[in-house]
């Protein structure tokens, strides 16, 4: 059923509970009260009066008026969280089409039977992308306002013609002569464009390249709001297989995730290990990856309950805000979080259970690229979940630090600090750390410093922070200056809509757009350092799995 048709439901069987919760949050407000008065009174009376009862009644009752206030308090804080919930998803904008409707034919796990092939992936997906077709050209055509939209054929936002193909799709890019394969996993509310340059790199260095669309991205938010997170692990294993069958017997593959594409990556590398009819990885690149995220998430789980007591389906939503970039979500639904979290739990129940059974050797070597400051992860889950755990040489965790130039120093939150760097002052590191930072206190310049074991070098180069980025951020990573979307505009030859160099003055509240859009760095300076690092470790690490080796003396 689509989910407008519940909507309409769901508004004419819930007019009176919204009322219902004001009067039973009061009524439990006016409980607490009682029961806290009651209790300070008990225990003003409690060494004079009663004695003939003994002191044990009089201090069980204590103990039952404390209980007793206890579980009240914590009923009126559940409601009160309940109406703020309400009130703050009543305040959004309006909904539109694109947040009600969604195209029919996504692919679920259910649609991933026995022989379901990566060439039957795309052809489902075509299905899907004519039926967004079809909502773009009729009912959601008289729901957009402006020139700014990608819903709208004639906007510098529309995904066809921002750059040289339309990114919210699969795409397979295969070598002529490969050397090895490698699947590409984009981010949550993402598309396949935020690994778009690192995959053109690979394949330039050979490999046949399959960059991934995961169901419920590339079309609209309404997609994101319904989907789970089984449908992308199902989606990965059909594109794994197909991307296998599509090379010579023997070559390795790698598997590179961006966001809550790492977390599927990590979850696909260990499935593949207990599953001898998945195809094993030679090696995983994870860009930000989501192995954690604030456990708060797990709140959202109430989602639908919140939409049963209020007067609208804006409950189930984050954030809605104009949807202006062509290849990401700007509106968040609150599902998202919920599959997000799911999806490390998942991870770390997958370590978990091959720690306990001795088999965390047999994990593919693994490099992270990873700002210090991440509003989005955990960065410390990152460090003790998968690099103190896994206990490999070979994995290399690569962090960008922000930029510590003295004059501008005071003007940081180093809170982040006492939470990242604790985890990496062991002496004897079980995996190589590389920091990019300043080279000294007084310069941009900056410095790589890496640890290898009870060793430690630093390599001075010839780069520098830019004027006005002081940190990467979570979404930078994967993107290089030139990049036409996100990257600087003096950097590019993009004469359409820039957001990496987007600036605009006013009141917050008076654009449909998210601060942080303004705000947060889009793209990392340092990204063809990054990129190059990328595959001279790649390189190495294929050679040092045993398990590629293997394939390859048997091919």
């Amino acid at each position: 059923m689509r989910l407008k048709q519940s909507i309409t439901k769901l508004k004419n069987s819930i007019s009176r509970r919204s009322k219902f919760m004001r009067v039973l949050m009061w009524m439990l407000f006016v409980l607490a009260t009682i029961a806290l008065a009651v209790l300070v009174i008990e225990c003003f009376r409690f060494a004079g009066t009663m004695t003939d009862r003994g002191l044990a009644f009089r201090f069980g009752r204590i103990v039952a008026l404390v209980g007793l206030n206890v579980l009240l308090t914590a009923a009126v804080a559940v409601v009160l969280l309940l109406v703020i919930w309400v009130r703050t998803s009543k305040s959004l904008p309006e909904l539109k089409g694109w947040h009600l409707e969604m195209p029919e034919s996504e692919f679920c796990s259910a649609d991933a039977v026995e022989g379901f092939s990566l060439d039957d992936y795309l052809a489902q997906e075509q299905r899907v992308f004519d039926e967004l077709d079809s909502f773009i050209d009729h009912r959601w055509e008289s729901e957009v306002n402006g020139a700014f939209s990608r819903y709208r054929r004639d906007s510098v936002c529309y995904p066809e013609t921002v750059v040289d193909r339309n990114w919210n799709r699969t795409r397979v890019l295969e070598a002529e002569n490969p050397i090895g394969g490698a699947l590409l996993i984009h981010g949550l509310s993402d598309s396949p464009y935020s690994l778009r340059e690192i995959g053109l790199r690979l394949h330039r260095e050979g490999y046949t390249v399959v960059w991934l669309r995961m169901p419920g991205h590339g079309t609209c938010p309404c997609a994101l709001a319904n989907v789970e997170w089984p449908d992308w692990t199902a989606a990965v294993e059909v594109a794994a297989r197909g991307l296998k069958q599509k090379l010579p017997a023997g070559l390795p593959l790698v598997l590179a995730g961006y966001s809550n594409g790492g977390a599927l990556a990590m979850n696909y590398a260990l499935a593949a290990i207990a599953d001898s009819s998945l195809p094993k990885m030679a090696a995983i690149l994870l860009f930000s990856p989501m192995i954690g995220i604030n456990p708060l998430a797990r709140l959202f789980r109430i989602h639908h309950t919140v939409a049963l007591i209020s007067r609208t389906v804006k409950a189930l939503w984050t954030s809605v805000d104009a949807e202006v970039d062509p290849f990401k979500y700007s509106s968040w639904p609150t599902n998202a979080s919920i599959q997000a979290w799911d999806m490390t739990q998942e991870v770390e129940r997958q370590l978990a259970l091959l720690e306990k059974q001795g088999r965390l050797s047999e994990v593919p070597p693994v490099l992270a690229m990873q700002s210090v400051v991440d509003s989005t992860v955990r960065v410390p889950k990152l460090i003790s979940s998968v690099f103190e755990r896994l206990q490999n040489n070979s994995n290399e965790l690569f962090l960008f630090d922000i930029d510590r130039f003295d004059q501008i120093a005071n003007l940081f939150n180093l809170s982040f600090e006492d939470h990242v760097f604790p985890n990496l002052e062991k002496e004897d590191l079980p995996y190589q750390l590389t920091i990019l930072r300043n080279a000294k206190s007084d310069s941009r310049k900056v410095a790589l410093e890496s640890r290898v074991g009870g060793q430690s070098f630093e390599e001075v180069l010839e780069l520098e922070w830019p004027e006005g980025i002081v940190s990467l951020s979570h979404i930078a990573i994967p993107f290089s200056a030139s990049d036409r979307l996100y990257g600087n505009r003096a950097a590019t030859t993009n004469t359409g809509i820039n957001f990496g160099s987007i600036s605009l003055r006013g009141e917050s509240s008076a654009l449909l757009l998210s601060d942080a859009l303004f705000v947060r760095c889009r793209y990392n300076p340092f990204y063809e350092l990054m990129e190059n690092r990328m595959i001279h470790w790649l390189n190495n690490a294929v050679k040092l799995d045993g398990n590629a080796t293997a394939d390859l003396q048997s091919s």
